[in-house]
């Protein structure tokens, strides 16, 4: 036992005086007796009474002595060293990544909530000048609380971490911790995870512990699920991968747009995999399969048994090339997944306007623009003298060739960047000019690539012809071309169809008509925004659930309209791997099992004063009852 106010032991000198007052003689009135039988009793009661006499056995003076060494000492704060507890500046790093949500602990309770149970009941026990900083190391690392000692307000904010779909960004929450001890001469860090933390991670400016958790590396996992085109018909591959030592058994389900299609019992060996196909029906949009270990196979991660996929759940976007022939632009769109060009000349325009179809994406080469737009977005390369669009948004207005085409400007636009303008070579080009649009690029004599909207709209032009120009022979045409048509698509998704990390941000650029975006959730939740700027991307952060999304648009002329799905699955083989760590390298030092129990203090002040508090509520009752007894001699 140790004392952090060991000067207080010097009250304890106040047992002197106290013993003092019982050895002083008690000075007595004289009085008349009436009867010489009393003078013997009055002798003896005078010896009793003469100062500095002998120090007898009383019980009161050793209550009060007792509850002054109560009191000295819990002014003292004697404290013990024990397990398991926090003291001084605690910096708790929690793990809150996707394996930590395994069932390995006692009672099939999860490692995050054994964790949880720790950190709480270090709270329980900090000390007065005591205090804590709660980090979470998750996809994005955050400081939950930041260096209190009130205790309802690190039970309330650890009460708010649940653990994620993700793996954990370790070294951006050790740079939190560091951030968090600055200020303090001393501190103690304290990481509270499975393992799994890279062996690069460097030192922190402090001690550091490790306390360990999971009892089991036993999971089986859904590692890959994907289709492919098998002949006439689409094929689905499932793969499986056992994590643990053991052999384990269960039934791989699949379901086809959300009704079972079929289920297959496995066999898994430990360490091993597995891959299971099946042929799937024409017209199949959605497909998840799932995982269920049987008999007596341990699987205790949950969130890698599930999958799901999209089978041609991309949009074909139809594409109208109004041109005598660019080879150029017909290669270009073999080559981009999700489109489907048709060419058609000038003189066949008319025709194809009378049979009402409708494309999403009109490209006018080297011919005349019609006065009246389509309904579609357009882009538009060297145009034509007589292409003279009058919409409500101003006319485009087609000048002369001009030969001054060196670039001397290329504005800060994604749609134009990572490319370098400098190496491209054009003939000539045409004055373009237009109060809707807007200059992307531009040269000595005039405009190289315009952009905007007329009346809803998103036009791009290109006022040269690319066979005069090495523009379709630079590293630069196809990126250029993919933004630029990522940019007209509506609806166009800048991702896969699939993300493999929940968390992962999805970037959504909408229909130009489109007013307001939702997106409905694998829960069933709705996330909405409203569109301010319709050649902005919106991003869509809220992944963390694995599933199918919805993408919807809506207008003042229509309601919600489903445009496009996107899956999220959990596909991480460092979290489902889950067999958990006995240490972790911190800069050139391991930590490891000797330092995963905390020891820390544990004050005994309140125990004393309780210990006190009974001591004086004896010694009054004692006193309390001598003074009834003297009265009822008196009275007698």
């Amino acid at each position: 036992m140790s004392l952090l106010a060991p000067t207080a032991l010097l009250f304890g000198f106040l047992a002197v005086p106290i013993t003092l007052l019982y050895m002083l003689r008690l000075r007595r009135q004289e009085r008349v007796i009436s009867s010489t039988f009393l003078w013997r009793d009055l002798v003896l009661d005078r010896v009793a009474n003469a100062p500095w006499q002998k120090l007898k056995r009383n019980l009161l003076l050793i209550l009060q002595l007792l509850i002054l060494a109560a009191l000295v000492l819990a002014l003292a704060r004697p404290y013990i060293h024990a397990d398991g507890q926090f003291d001084g500046n605690v910096i708790v790093i929690l793990d809150s990544s996707a394996s930590m949500t395994a069932t390995d602990e006692d009672g099939g309770s999860s490692r995050f909530d054994e964790a949880v149970r720790k950190v709480n009941s270090a709270i329980d026990n900090l000390g007065g000048t005591d205090q804590m900083t709660l980090i979470t190391a998750g996809a994005v690392p955050k400081v939950l609380i930041s260096g209190t000692n009130d205790k309802s307000l690190l039970r309330g904010a650890l009460a708010t971490v649940t653990p994620e779909f993700s793996s954990a960004d370790w070294p951006s929450a050790f740079s939190l911790a560091a951030g968090s001890a600055q200020g303090f001469t001393e501190s103690e860090f304290v990481i509270i995870s499975d393992g799994g933390l890279p062996d690069t991670m460097p030192p922190l400016p402090g001690k550091v512990s490790f306390i360990p958790l999971g009892r089991s590396g036993e999971n089986i996992a859904i590692s890959a699920m994907g289709t492919r085109k098998s002949g006439d018909h689409q094929e689905l591959l499932v793969g499986l991968q056992n994590y643990g030592q053991s052999s384990g058994q269960g039934l791989v389900s699949v379901y086809l747009d959300g009704q079972l299609f079929d289920s297959r019992s496995i066999d898994i060996g430990g360490g091993t995999r597995n891959q299971l196909s099946w042929n799937l029906p024409p017209g199949t949009e959605v497909v998840e399969a799932r995982f269920e270990p049987t008999g007596e196979t341990e699987d205790f991660l949950a969130v890698d048994n599930k999958a799901w996929g999209l089978v041609d759940d991309q949009k074909t976007i139809n594409v109208l090339l109004v041109s005598d022939g660019n080879l150029f632009l017909e290669r270009l769109f073999t080559v981009l997944p999700g489109y489907e060009l048709t060419r058609v000349t000038e003189a066949d325009l008319n025709g194809l306007a009378e049979s009402d179809q409708i494309f999403d994406l009109y490209i006018f080469d080297g011919v005349p623009v019609p006065d009246s737009l389509p309904p579609g977005n357009v882009m538009i390369f060297d145009p034509q003298p007589g292409s003279e669009i009058t919409q409500q948004s101003g006319p485009l207005q087609i000048g002369d060739v001009f030969p001054e085409t060196t670039i001397v400007r290329v504005a800060d636009d994604p749609r134009v960047g990572d490319v370098d303008w400098s190496n491209i070579h054009i003939a000539q080009a045409r004055a373009v000019t237009s109060p809707a649009l807007e200059s992307l690029v531009e040269a000595e004599g005039g405009n190289l690539l315009l952009t905007g909207e007329f009346d809803g709209r998103k036009v791009a032009v290109f006022p040269f012809d690319l066979a005069k120009s090495d523009l379709p022979l630079q590293i630069a045409f196809p990126i250029v071309m993919a933004n630029i048509i990522g940019w007209l698509n509506p609806g166009y998704l800048s991702i896969s169809t699939e993300i493999d990390q929940p968390g992962e941000a999805v970037s959504i650029v909408p229909d130009p008509r489109t007013q307001t975006l939702s997106i409905r959730m694998p829960d069933g939740g709705i996330w909405e925004q409203v569109i301010t700027d319709a050649s902005a991307p919106v991003v869509f952060p809220n992944t963390d659930q694995p599933g199918i999304y919805t993408i919807f648009y809506r207008n003042n002329e229509e309601s919600d309209r489903s445009v496009g799905r996107f899956g999220v699955n959990f596909n991480s083989p460092n979290e489902s791997r889950i067999n958990p760590g006995a240490s972790i390298q911190i800069g050139q030092d391991e930590i490891g099992k000797d330092s995963s129990t905390i020891v820390g203090r544990v004050e005994l002040w309140p125990y004393l004063l309780f210990i006190g508090l009974i001591l004086i509520m004896l010694e009054w009752w004692i006193t309390y009852q001598s003074g009834a007894r003297r009265r009822v001699m008196k009275l007698q």
